[in-house]
């Protein structure tokens, strides 16, 4: 989910800045002429759709119509299967790259840097709002704001120095990402001083300003990175073994519908999405592994060619149409923040939709890469 430009006195801790989600696309760390995993960039373009409603619905929409059934559902959408799903791919394919280290640790450094940018440029219109017009607003907290490029950023310099182990890291990632779930409540009440700072937000701390810390969000990269160690041992029990595969999936389902109330209400909730624990981590993990599952299946069998294509283009270009429809949404939403009735949704979600795919076709064409 993103985070709603906080631009209100009376808002709720926001969304993720510029997070929007993120940017998890920054993950895909392909080598030049690496044949693209299909299924990776179809969950990141349906990520994507969803990705931008929910900031529709958070920055655009009044009170009564985010309090709606429609809008309790759109903020869930926005939850679990956007920016997790972004970083968990990410993570995936920084463990899979073959870039040096040095290369990877400089790809990480340009996307935090490009956090900090996005930061500036769709919070524009607010910051010259708070200089020119006085509005009671401190512009660290947006320009610092702790969103999912920052979290890309400082997760892919993390997991290129964990790539330094040679040995063991299917059992090192996988103890890495526990422990960031377990320690995350412990961690973010510790960070949480009275005097501002700038800084430790971005490790963790119940900050409004910190929307993707690395306490609780590095356990996402983390299993991806995971996965993709582990990758061919799953594989390999799945189909040796399929009966208890089955078996541990069907009690995988009944797990996250037993927690799912717990689930729900946490994803709709801003301030206890972005600084959850480990109870909520692991539910997160378990949804998007039967979502992963059932989406595979559903690809597999029903092939869409149209509508394929149209997401694994969109997933292929994530960092793209996550800069531009936050730059589009978030300078719109200093004008009308949480003014527009429910009914006005749509108009706004395809609008904003059609022009940021135009405009991310047209800078596709360029060449230019973001980072």
């Amino acid at each position: 989910m993103l985070r709603p430009i906080q631009i209100i006195a009376s808002s709720r801790a926001e969304d993720n800045s510029g997070i929007v989600e993120i940017k998890a696309d920054v993950g895909t760390i392909d080598p030049p002429k690496m044949k693209r995993l299909r299924i990776p960039d179809l969950l990141k373009g349906l990520a994507i759709l969803f990705m931008i409603q929910v900031h529709i619905m958070e920055l655009f929409i009044d009170y009564a119509g985010r309090e709606s059934i429609v809008g309790k559902v759109s903020l869930f959408l926005g939850g679990p299967f956007t920016a997790m799903v972004f970083m968990i791919v990410m993570g995936y394919f920084v463990a899979k790259s073959q870039k040096t280290t040095m290369r990877t640790l400089l790809r990480g450094v340009k996307i935090f840097v490009l956090g900090f940018f996005l930061n500036i440029g769709l919070n524009f219109h607010l910051l010259l709002k708070i200089k020119y017009a006085g509005w009671p607003y401190n512009p660290l907290e947006y320009i610092f704001g702790v969103d999912i490029l920052y979290l890309a950023g400082l997760s892919i310099i993390l997991l290129s120095l964990l790539k330094l182990i040679k040995k063991y890291q299917v059992i090192v990632s996988l103890l890495l990402l526990l422990s960031v779930l377990l320690l995350s409540g412990p961690v973010n009440e510790m960070l949480t001083f009275p005097e501002r700072n700038y800084i430790t937000p971005f490790i963790g701390g119940n900050y409004s300003w910190s929307y993707f810390p690395l306490f609780p969000w590095l356990a996402y990269p983390l299993a991806g990175y995971f996965f993709f160690f582990a990758e061919d041992s799953i594989k390999q029990f799945v189909s040796r073994k399929k009966e208890w595969a089955i078996s541990v999936f069907v009690l995988l389902v009944a797990a996250v519908i037993c927690f799912s109330k717990m689930g729900f209400n946490i994803s709709v909730d801003l301030p206890a999405y972005y600084h959850h624990g480990f109870k909520y981590g692991f539910w997160a993990l378990g949804l998007l592994i039967i979502w992963t599952t059932i989406f595979y299946l559903l690809v597999k069998k029903f092939r869409l060619s149209r509508i394929e294509q149209f997401l694994a283009w969109m997933g292929k270009n994530i960092t793209l149409l996550y800069v531009v429809q936050w730059l589009i949404i978030g300078n719109i939403a200093t004008a009308i923040y949480q003014t527009q009735a429910l009914n006005r949704f749509p108009l706004w979600f395809f609008g904003i939709l059609f022009v940021s795919l135009i405009l991310s076709w047209l800078l596709a064409k360029t060449k230019i890469k973001l980072a």
